[in-house]
């Protein structure tokens, strides 16, 4: 299911930089407190963000994705561009933690080709809704789902999958690609119901097991 704007998530406790909360760019320098954050905020061309609450009871929103650290100091320092590759792309977005690649390991790769190992948390993804039926959130090749990973450097990473490779301690996944596969980015929409349009029941009666003619069949 998609909430609009707003969505509630597992809540995780991390750090926050506090140039947020003197209206600052994040620094690895900056002093960090204790967070626990509890929502994600989705809103077309702006990154991902949060809404936390420090130990002081104060709760503040939209809080950008690149202000929030898994330690309480040192750690990577990449630009926001590199551990969030796309904007949100609805205001409609759903949460969910994938069974699968729950706290599964996996390789990020930056933009400089080096691949960043992180832990997943939890995945966004996004539709088009009542209120907003611009952008790619349904377009087959545009759309870009955003899991979301705490990297090794205690920085967050939200990334889509095809900057992902996961790991599984080798139980299924064993093999490594040997140069840079060719595939492209799969663009086609089908409908069961448009390719099959030509097909009609045989019966004007609401009968149980119906059959299908070929209408085109005289």
């Amino acid at each position: 299911m998609s909430n609009y704007l707003n969505v509630d998530i597992s809540p995780f406790w991390c750090f926050l930089d506090t140039g947020f909360l003197h209206n600052k760019s994040p620094n690895i320098e900056n002093e960090r407190i204790p967070i626990e954050v509890f929502s994600f905020t989705s809103i077309p061309q702006r990154c991902a963000m949060f809404s936390i609450m420090t130990e002081y009871g104060s709760q503040h929103a939209r809080v950008p994705i690149h202000y929030l650290r898994a330690d309480s100091d040192g750690g990577t320092d990449y630009n926001l561009d590199w551990i969030q590759l796309w904007d949100s792309m609805s205001y409609y977005a759903s949460y969910n933690i994938n069974e699968y690649t729950k706290n599964r390991a996996a390789n990020v790769m930056l933009k400089d080709h080096t691949m960043h190992k992180c832990k997943y948390l939890f995945t966004i993804d996004w539709c088009f809704g009542p209120q907003y039926k611009s952008g790619y959130g349904e377009m087959a090749a545009g759309h870009k789902c955003g899991h979301f990973f705490e990297g090794e450097g205690g920085q967050y990473f939200m990334q889509p999958n095809n900057r992902v490779l996961w790991m599984d301690g080798g139980s299924f996944i064993s093999k490594t690609f040997d140069k840079k596969p060719d595939w492209i980015v799969f663009d086609k929409e089908y409908s069961c119901e448009h390719t099959g349009s030509r097909w009609v029941s045989e019966s004007d009666e609401e009968v149980y097991f119906y059959d299908f003619k070929d209408r085109d069949k005289k």
